[in-house]
C-alpha cells in the first residue's frame, strides 16, 4: 500500500492504522513527494496516543499541537536524543548517552550500515515517546530518505510552506529549524563509556584496543523489513520494556526480529550406532535427494530452464552439475566412511559386495548405483519425471564415476618444517553466546574463534618462547543447540526496604545461549627447530584456554579419550585423522564470496543452500581515542559487521584433499585501523606432489 491509497481510505479508524503502519520505524520508508502538506499533518498528529482515536489526516488536531507550546517544546528537546546507533539496545541502564556517526570505511568487505541509506532512531525517557515521533518518523522525499527534522534544517520551501499552512510563521519555522540545527550535529560521540557498555579487547598494533559494538538503527530496520517480506530465516528477540530501549523495539512490541540461522549439523548418532540398531537399514541418504537445489539442478540438466544468453546457460550448468556431484557425495557418505574404515564387518548384506568391489570393478560399480539411484529417484513423487530421463543416465554416471574415483587416498606431501599443527578434538562449550551480534542468532561471533587463538598462542610464547605465532584456526561442529528460554542473571545489585537489605537482581536480556561439541585445528609458526623440540602434547594442553564465545570449554571425559589435543608436523597425516571426522558435523570455512548488501546476501543464501550469514567482526565508526571508563588506553565504538561463512560436509572436505583444505579451511582475523574483521588465512605449501583437485 503506498501514501495515495492510505489517505483514500474512507473509515478514519482504518486509514489511521494504515498511516500508522507506513510510517512505522521498521517500515521501508514511503514515498511522499506531492503530499508534503498531507505528511506534515499526519507525523504531527502521531503525537497524540493511539488511544484518543485521532484522526491522523484532521487539520485541526495538527494546529492544536502546533498552538500548544509546551507541547512543541517537549517534541523538539527530543531531538537531542535522536541517534544513528542505539547504546541503549539492548541494556536500558545506559543513560544519558547518544551516538550519532558512520562507518568510516564504506567499501569495507562485509554488511554494515554503509550500504544503506541514514536514518535516525530515538532512545531516551519511554513516557516521551510519542513527542520523539513529530521530527523522527523516516520517509523518502525527492528520491532521498529524510525526516520533518531534516528537511526544516534544510529549509526546503515545501515543507516551511506545509508548516505554514498549518498555523505557524515563517519566523516560527525558521525558529524550530536553529533549535534542531543545534541540537542534531552531525556527528556526535560519548565522552565515556557507560559501565553498562559492553567492551571487548582486540589486538592493536603491539597493544591492544577496546571496542565497544553498538547496534545500527538502520541495519536492524532493515533486518526487520527482510523478515517481514521472508526474505530470511528469522527469529524473535524479546524485549519486556521496549518503550525503554527505543522507538524501533516499542513500534514492535517488544519483539524484534532477527536472522536465524544454524550450522548444518545433524542429531543422528555415529555410523557405528546407525548400523547397529538397524541392521536392516540401507547405507544411502534418502533426504538429500528431496532437498530443493538437488531438484533444480536435475531440472536445469534436462534443459528445462530457459536463459537469454548462452553464457547464462553454460554457467547455470556449470553449478547445476557441482551441485548433482556434492548431493552424490552425501547420499554416498555412509559407503565412503565404511570404505575409510577398512571395517566391513558393520556393513548389512547385500551392500558389502558392493564396497568390497569398489576398486576391483569401479563401472559395475557406477552401473549398479546409478540403478540404485534411479530406483530412489523413481519413489519420490516429485522426482519421478527424473528417474532413467534419457539427458541424465549418463551425467548421473559420469558423477558417481567422479565421486568414486576422488573418494580414494591422493597421495599428497605437504612440507614446511616451520609449520605445527595443534588439533583439539570433542571440546564441549556450554553457554556459548547464540547471537554473534544483535541482528543475527545462531552460530556464535567467529571473533572468538581468533580469541581462542590468540590467547593461546600467549601462554605458549610465556612458557616456551615469544616467537611461537598463531597464523591461522579451523573449526569443525560435531553438535549444536541453541537454548530455549531466557538465562536468569545473577544479583548483583544491594536493595533496602524497610531496613533490610537484599540482593537484587537486573532486567533480563533476551540473549540466547548455545552448547557446541567442536573439533579446533591449530596452525602454529614455529621458526626455530630448539622451540619445536620443547613442544609437546602435555604443554599444549597446559596452555589451552577454557572459554569460548562467553561461554566454558572442557575437554572431553577421560572415558571418551585421554589424547584429545595433539600435535602434528606432518599435515597429511592430520588430514588423515580429520578425513575420518563423522559426515553429521561440519566445517565452517571462509566464503568465497564478499558480500557488501542484504540483497547480494539473500541472493547467495537463495542459491547455494551451504552459506550462512555470519558475525565477521567489526568497522570502526571512528578512530581510536582516549575515553573515560575505558578498560584500554584507547577505545573505539564499532558496528558489527555481518558476512557469509560456508558450511564444508566431512564428504566434500575429504574429496577435496589435503592442499585444498589447509589452503581454504583457516581464518584469522584482519585488525586494521577501520575495521576488524575476521577472513581466510593466507597461506599455502609451494610443495606437493598431487593433483590440485
Amino acid at each position: 500500500m503506498d501514501l495515495a491509497e492510505a489517505l483514500a481510505i474512507k473509515s478514519v479508524r482504518e486509514k489511521s492504522d494504515a498511516l500508522r503502519k507506513l510510517f512505522a520505524p521498521y517500515a521501508p520508508s514511503v514515498v511522499v513527494d506531492g503530499y508534503e502538506h498531507q505528511v506534515a499533518t499526519v507525523l504531527i498528529n502521531l503525537v497524540y496516543k493511539r488511544n484518543e482515536q485521532i484522526d491522523l489526516t484532521s487539520i485541526k488536531a495538527a494546529k492544536d499541537v502546533l498552538k500548544d507550546t509546551e507541547l512543541m517544546a517537549k517534541c523538539i528537546s527530543e531531538v537531542k536524543w535522536f541517534h544513528t546507533h542505539n547504546l541503549k539496545y539492548p541494556d536500558i541502564r545506559v543513560s544519558h548517552q547518544r551516538l550519532i556517526a558512520q562507518v568510516i570505511d564504506k567499501d569495507i568487505p562485509a554488511i554494515t550500515s554503509a550500504s544503506l541509506p541514514k536514518l535516525l532512531g530515538w532512545s531516551h525517557n519511554s513516557a516521551e515517546i510519542n513527542h520523539a515521533k513529530l521530527f523522527l518518523t523516516s520517509f523518502k522525499w525527492q528520491g532521498e530518505v529524510n525526516n520533518l527534522a531534516g528537511v526544516l534544517v534544510d529549509e526546503h520551501p515545501a515543507w516551511v510552506e506545509a508548516m505554514r499552512n498549518l498555523g505557524l510563521t515563517k519566523k516560527s519555522v525558521m525558529a524550530i529549524a536553529t533549535h534542531i540545527r543545534e541540537l542534531l550535529p552531525a556527528t556526535d560521540l560519548p565522552g565515556e563509556v557507560s559501565e553498562f557498555t559492553p567492551q571487548l579487547m582486540m589486538p592493536y598494533g603491539k597493544d591492544y584496543l577496546s571496542v565497544s559494538p553498538v547496534v545500527s538503527h538502520a541495519m536492524l530496520a532493515r533486518v526487520q523489513q527482510l523478515a517481514r517480506d521472508k526474505a530470511v530465516n528469522w527469529g524473535t528477540v524479546e524485549h519486556t520494556r521496549p518503550a525503554n530501549v527505543g522507538d524501533l523495539p516499542s513500534s514492535l512490541g517488544g519483539n524484534v526480529r532477527v536472522l536465524r540461522y544454524f550450522p548444518a549439523t545433524s542429531l543422528k548418532g555415529s555410523l557405528g550406532e546407525y548400523i547397529e540398531n538397524d541392521p536392516n537399514e540401507r547405507l544411502f541418504k534418502h533426504k538429500v535427494l528431496t532437498s530443493k537445489s538437488f531438484k533444480t539442478s536435475l531440472i536445469i540438466l534436462t534443459g528445462k530452464s530457459v536463459y537469454n544468453t548462452l553464457r547464462q546457460k553454460r554457467l547455470a550448468r556449470i553449478a547445476a552439475i557441482r551441485q548433482l556431484r556434492r548431493t552424490l557425495m552425501h547420499w554416498l557418505d555412509k559407503i565412503i566412511e565404511f570404505q575409510n574404515n577398512g571395517n566391513h564387518n558393520l556393513v548389512p548384506e547385500p551392500m558389502k559386495s558392493l564396497i568390497e568391489n569398489l576398486k576391483p570393478n569401479l563401472n559395475g560399480v557406477v552401473c549398479e548405483l546409478s540403478g540404485l539411484l534411479n530406483e530412489q529417484l523413481s519413489s519420490h513423487h516429485s522426482l519421478k519425471k527424473f528417474a532413467y530421463h534419457p539427458d541424465l543416465m549418463s551425467v548421473l554416471k559420469r558423477q558417481l564415476q567422479y565421486v568414486l574415483m576422488h573418494e580414494e587416498t591422493v597421495d599428497e606431501t605437504l612440507v614446511d618444517p616451520q609449520i605445527l599443527y595443534v588439533h583439539c578434538k570433542g571440546l564441549r562449550i556450554f553457554d556459548a553466546e547464540g547471537m554473534p551480534n544483535p541482528y543475527l542468532q545462531g552460530i556464535p561471533s567467529l571473533t572468538a574463534l581468533a580469541g581462542v587463538a590468540h590467547k593461546f598462542q600467549r601462554k605458549l610464547q610465556s612458557i616456551v618462547s615469544p616467537s611461537i605465532e598463531c597464523i591461522g584456526s579451523a573449526v569443525f561442529l560435531h553438535s549444536y543447540q541453541l537454548h530455549t528460554g531466557k538465562p536468569l542473571p545473577e544479583q548483583n545489585q544491594l536493595k533496602t526496604n524497610q531496613g533490610i537489605t537484599s540482593a537484587k537482581r537486573p532486567g533480563i536480556i533476551d540473549r540466547p545461549k548455545c552448547d557446541m561439541t567442536i573439533d579446533l585445528v591449530f596452525r602454529f609458526f614455529v621458526p626455530h627447530e630448539s622451540t619445536r623440540t620443547q613442544l609437546t602434547d602435555n604443554m599444549f594442553k597446559a596452555a589451552f584456554p577454557t572459554s569460548f564465545a562467553g561461554g566454558t570449554m572442557h575437554p572431553p571425559s577421560l572415558y571418551e579419550t585421554v589424547e584429545w589435543c595433539q600435535a602434528f608436523t606432518s599435515p597429511t597425516q592430520l588430514f588423515g585423522e580429520l578425513s575420518l571426522l563423522p559426515s553429521r558435523g561440519c566445517w565452517l570455512y571462509p566464503s568465497k564470496h564478499q558480500v557488501r548488501t542484504f540483497e547480494d546476501m539473500v541472493e547467495l543464501l537463495d542459491a547455494d543452500p551451504n552459506q550462512r550469514p555470519a558475525g565477521l567482526g567489526f568497522a570502526s565508526l571512528e578512530q581510536p581515542t582516549q575515553r573515560k571508563g575505558a578498560l584500554g588506553s584507547k577505545h573505539c565504538y564499532v558496528e558489527p559487521a555481518i558476512g557469509l561463512l560456508e558450511c564444508f560436509n566431512p564428504i566434500t572436505t575429504r574429496m577435496g584433499g589435503a592442499k585444498a583444505f589447509f589452503h581454504n579451511a583457516f581464518w584469522v582475523i584482519g585488525v586494521e585501523k577501520t575495521s576488524m574483521l575476521m577472513k581466510k588465512a593466507k597461506f599455502e605449501y609451494t610443495q606437493c606432489d598431487s593433483r590440485d583437485i
